[in-house]
């Protein structure tokens, strides 16, 4: 768990870096290398805990729909820049993340009522602090993607 966290926060580091220093060539390349190192050592890591053959099958499907979908988005003459950003996706991407969080709170609820001993009720704790945050700054999203 140490390790993942060193990792994750590493690559969070890096992308900060990344985003301020996209323009400074060769530094935005170096940048890049640590980034994919960090992030392909934390995915040696997860894998880890799955089977062999899970994770053969997960990486050809993803191939498969990466490949699947440059092959589309090169041959369609279709405009993809809507796809992006913008006050629709905005208020659908922080109302999923408003909806997903009340899932968690009522999974973590439940969890530190019927499965958590009181050892883990510290755990409990925290879980259920990280949801009310999250569900918090979602709704933050949603209330001003509306009043715009």
């Amino acid at each position: 768990p140490a390790l993942i966290l060193v990792l994750a926060f590493g690559s969070l580091g890096l992308i900060l870096a990344l985003t301020v220093n996209r323009h400074k060539h060769p530094l935005n390349l170096y940048l890049l290398f640590g980034f994919t190192l960090l992030e392909s050592l934390t995915v040696a890591f997860v894998v880890t805990f799955y089977d062999v053959y899970v994770v053969l099958q997960a990486f050809i499907l993803t191939c498969a729909v990466f490949l699947g979908l440059t092959v589309y988005t090169l041959q369609s003459k279709r405009d993809f820049s809507k796809f992006g950003a913008g006050e629709t996706v905005e208020l659908v991407l922080a109302a999923g993340g408003a909806i997903l969080f009340c899932g968690f709170i009522i999974y973590d609820t439940h969890s530190l009522m019927h499965r958590l001993s009181p050892e883990e009720y510290v755990l409990a704790a925290i879980n259920l602090y990280l949801d009310i945050i999250n569900l918090f700054l979602h709704l933050l999203r949603v209330l001003e993607a509306v009043n715009k």
